[in-house]
């Protein structure tokens, strides 16, 4: 392979996990390019952190998927242990005669397998990257082993990047304590839906009397009642509803414009709630919800915001004694 082709082929690596916004979206994109760059049969991103391989990314035939694959390497593992410790990079030329190949890979045509392994401190960064060469390609000689070496560490720098960044993107909008979504991620996705004129509901939730919870059992018992709550709106509502927690005791939902079942969904909660959610809580929890429409507020973030609050507020003056309804 030439030099020209290879500095080609190392920036479009390259461009490809600059360009990336997932880990697995750049993983599988890079290993189909290089399998039909350089007459590949088949490349496998392992993950080594746990000790047991599990498969990442793949790029070859139809006569295995990625299932499959790690079937196979759950029916090998104990002979394979020594290869998920490699330190450096093994080329087996002669795959079929190797002490450690696997009958599955020799019968679907591997002649020739690089090992090329990456160590780093989570799950993502451990592994190992396998080349797979078939008879139809040719022989490996030392200048191939140099370019599968580089690619690959070009390929773990960019996966390492990538699973920082997603990782930095995971805590920037999270809530730490419950899980879901924070104040900042629903800023972000409310301005979006905005732009776009997307027809949806926002419903604001508030616990009530969640002041004499903390106050009467202490704030490691208010900090369980709101992950039990998160728990139990995750369980509850449809994937397609977003939850966000904006502070204390205060959440916010998107979701598709149907009041009605906004408020089938929201009793379902009260009903599940009122009967104990992931754990036994000392006292029933209550809820008080005031949704509101983009159609309504006129695309006004301010305004939707606003009356969805507003009727929050009237539930939780109006009902001392009730369970939650959507106003």
């Amino acid at each position: 392979m030439s030099k020209l082709h290879d500095e080609s082929l190392f920036g479009q690596i390259s461009r490809i996990f600059f360009e990336a916004l997932s880990v697995q979206e750049a993983a599988n994109t890079a290993l189909t390019l290089l399998k039909e760059s350089l007459c590949l049969h088949r490349i496998i991103y392992i993950s080594t952190y746990t000790g047991v391989p599990t498969v990442l990314a793949y790029a070859g035939g139809q006569d295995m998927t990625l299932e499959f694959i790690e079937q196979i390497f759950s029916n090998s593992h104990d002979s394979l242990r020594p290869l998920l410790k490699l330190k450096h990079p093994v080329f087996i030329q002669n795959y079929p005669n190797h002490e450690a190949a696997l009958y599955e890979f020799v019968q679907s045509g591997s002649e020739s397998v690089a090992l090329i392994p990456f160590e780093g401190g989570t799950q993502i960064e451990s592994g190992l990257l396998t080349f797979h060469r078939s008879e139809h390609c040719e022989s490996w000689d030392a200048d191939m082993e140099r370019l599968l070496d580089g690619v690959s560490q070009l390929i773990f720098m960019g996966i390492q990047r990538l699973y920082y960044f997603e990782e930095h993107e995971r805590l920037l909008y999270t809530d730490e304590m419950t899980g879901c979504l924070n104040r900042r991620a629903f800023m972000r996705d409310m301005e979006a839906h905005m732009k776009s004129k997307d027809l949806f509901c926002l419903t604001m939730i508030d616990l009530d009397d969640f002041k004499l919870i903390n106050d009467s059992y202490g704030h490691l018992a208010g900090d369980q009642v709101l992950r039990q709550l998160t728990s139990c709106l995750i369980k509850k509502l449809p994937s397609s509803y977003q939850i966000y927690r904006l502070g204390g005791d205060e959440f916010a939902i998107f979701h598709p414009y149907t009041e009605v079942e906004s408020e089938i969904v929201m009793n379902q909660i009260n009903n599940y709630l009122d009967h104990g959610c992931e754990g036994n809580l000392t006292r029933p929890i209550n809820l008080s919800a005031g949704c509101s429409n983009s159609s309504e507020a006129n695309f006004d973030m301010d305004h939707l915001i606003t009356m969805a609050d507003r009727r929050m507020y009237e539930m939780k003056r109006s009902y001392k004694t009730r369970r939650g309804r959507i106003l």
